[in-house]
């Protein structure tokens, strides 16, 4: 039996409904921590204030923390399953930072006033009365700021400071353990291209390209437009290394990571001025 144009038009139409409210549905809720393997590895979890112009006692009370209770990162786990918001235009009260054998996993940002806990650029409803969970378990932790103007500098205290135990990177900071970087990029890519394979595929070319494996692969940006996706690399390296390799699709050739600055700040966990010193006089 043929079936006129009305109906046909209101049949997409309940299709196309149904499946925006599927979207929708998926998008309310989230379980943001149900990636992480608790049962693997030593864990930690390191809460860093950060500055706020409406800064709140408990940034002053609690502080800098750590806490290595799994079964606590167990119980947040299971019951941080959060709707989405829209309303994120607050600044942050905390970063939480989670480790694997001291290795950063993932790092959540939260507002203590506005109510919402930021990760990967999505934005979820939190109750500030999440964040007491932590002040029965958490342990005071020093961190600083270091700053170099020297790369050498740079390069052996991240060195000697990645193999010191009970020492956190507040970010990655392995690109510091060459001189420099380059620049690559691919255009035009299909849109649902899968990024771990991609960044595979791009580390490989590099080895055979160079015949090296001295070199440090990181994710500059990932974008999609027009139905394509735009993907960056940073290839921190040494300069000989960016000689050797015969790279298409430079789009910065190698430059120190200073040339644009007059110095490096990296931010150190577990690690206050004179144990600094220490570590690097040994």
């Amino acid at each position: 039996m043929m079936r006129s144009n009305s109906y046909t038009r209101f049949a997409g139409l309940i299709t196309l409904l149904c499946v925006s409210l599927l979207c929708v549905n998926q998008l309310q809720a989230k379980q943001i921590l149900r990636d992480l393997k608790f049962n693997t590895g030593k864990w930690t979890l390191i809460g860093v204030p950060l500055h706020n112009y409406q800064l709140l006692p408990v940034q002053k009370d609690v502080g800098t923390f750590m806490t290595e209770d799994v079964q606590l990162m167990k119980d947040i786990q299971a019951a941080w399953d959060f709707d989405i918001t829209f309303d994120d235009n607050c600044d942050y009260h905390y970063a939480l930072k989670f480790y694997q054998d001291e290795n950063l996993v993932k790092t959540l940002k939260l507002n203590l006033s506005c109510s919402y806990i930021t990760i990967e650029g999505m934005s979820y409803e939190f109750q500030a009365t999440e964040f007491d969970r932590f002040r029965k378990n958490a342990k005071p932790i020093n961190w600083s700021r270091i700053s170099f103007g020297q790369l050498n500098t740079l390069k052996k205290a991240v060195e000697k400071l990645d193999d010191t135990q009970g020492i956190y990177w507040y970010e990655d900071v392995n690109q510091y353990k060459y001189s420099g970087y380059f620049l690559i990029g691919y255009n035009q890519l299909p849109w649902n291209a899968d990024l771990d394979s991609m960044y595979q595929e791009v580390s490989s070319a590099i080895e055979k390209s160079s015949g090296s494996t001295d070199f440090y692969l990181k994710e500059h940006f990932h974008l999609v437009d027009d139905e394509e996706l735009f993907v960056r690399y940073y290839v921190n390296c040494e300069r000989s290394f960016a000689q050797m390799a015969e790279m298409q699709n430079i789009f910065v050739p190698w430059r120190s990571h200073l040339e644009t600055t007059d110095s490096i700040r990296i931010v150190a966990i577990g690690i206050n001025e004179k144990k600094y010193w220490e570590i690097m006089k040994e």
